[in-house]
């Protein structure tokens, strides 16, 4: 972890601390069509304050999907039924209630965002994951709420007649979940205001993974994937862009140790 998101020195502020603390946690599911042909079917969202660690303000809503047709898999997975849609307002009024907000966060915000398209800052808390919780087994949100693992004993009376894959419970787990990784990024960071920036930077690039997905070392952690494997891919042509960037930070970190030269320029 410590190369994951290296310590920042500290450097007294002589002036008070105003960023806004407060980032709307959201989540979303659809109609489970191509991004083209998608509609969001419910928004479920909560703050997190990072100054306080306070989960407060739940909202949620159903959407009218305007004629486009639920996936079968879809519904098996966040059980929408199209009678409980019906009479919800549209997407365009249900998502004004979440708007306001001056960051996002979301537990696959790439996922959240395009279809949202509200204005503000986002964090991704699955690449924050990945960087405060590298030895985790799985970095999805229920294996995460498993292996960290999460408390989520304070939210589940908000939880109350939901289950996984319904956006509000699914906003409340990646609210403590998001809570968790300030716990051990936070300290690590001068301020609130570096703690979001860095967040922010982390979201935009590609994720660093713990392990391959792919390949003759497929689960390994690639701390311990060698050089040569790593070379092969950086250079490939069409390979996955979390698989390059992993690779080129772990050879950029052996380059450091005087291990190897690195083939390429490392992007961290």
């Amino acid at each position: 972890m410590l190369d994951l998101f290296p310590l920042a020195p500290v450097t007294p502020s002589l002036f008070a601390d105003c960023v806004p603390s407060l980032v709307r946690v959201i989540d979303t599911e659809t109609a489970g069509q191509s991004f083209e042909k998608d509609a969001v079917i419910e928004i479920g969202s909560v703050d997190f304050d990072l100054s306080t660690g306070a989960i407060f303000n739940p909202l949620q809503s159903l959407c009218d999907p305007a004629g486009v047709e639920i996936n079968p898999h879809a519904r098996r997975v966040h059980q929408i039924s199209d009678e409980m849609l019906t009479g919800a307002p549209s997407f365009e009024e249900a998502v004004q209630r979440f708007a306001g907000a001056p960051a996002y966060a979301a537990q696959r915000s790439d996922f959240d965002r395009p279809r949202l398209k509200l204005a503000g800052r986002w964090l991704c808390t699955y690449k924050l994951a990945l960087r405060a919780f590298p030895e985790v087994r799985a970095h999805g949100l229920q294996s995460l709420v498993k292996y960290v693992p999460l408390d989520l004993t304070e939210v589940r009376p908000l939880m109350a007649g939901l289950h996984p894959h319904r956006a509000l419970y699914d906003a409340l787990a990646t609210a403590v979940l998001l809570r968790r990784i300030a716990d051990v990024l936070m300290p690590r960071c001068r301020d609130v205001e570096d703690f979001l920036d860095r967040a922010e930077r982390v979201t935009k690039q590609p994720a660093l993974l713990a392990k391959l997905r792919f390949g003759k070392h497929k689960g390994v952690p690639l701390a311990e994937v060698p050089a040569d494997y790593l070379e092969w891919l950086v250079a490939e042509p069409g390979m996955d862009a979390d698989a390059v960037f992993t690779a080129r930070h772990h050879l950029a970190r052996q380059t450091i140790r005087g291990a190897r030269p690195l083939p390429v320029a490392a992007t961290l």
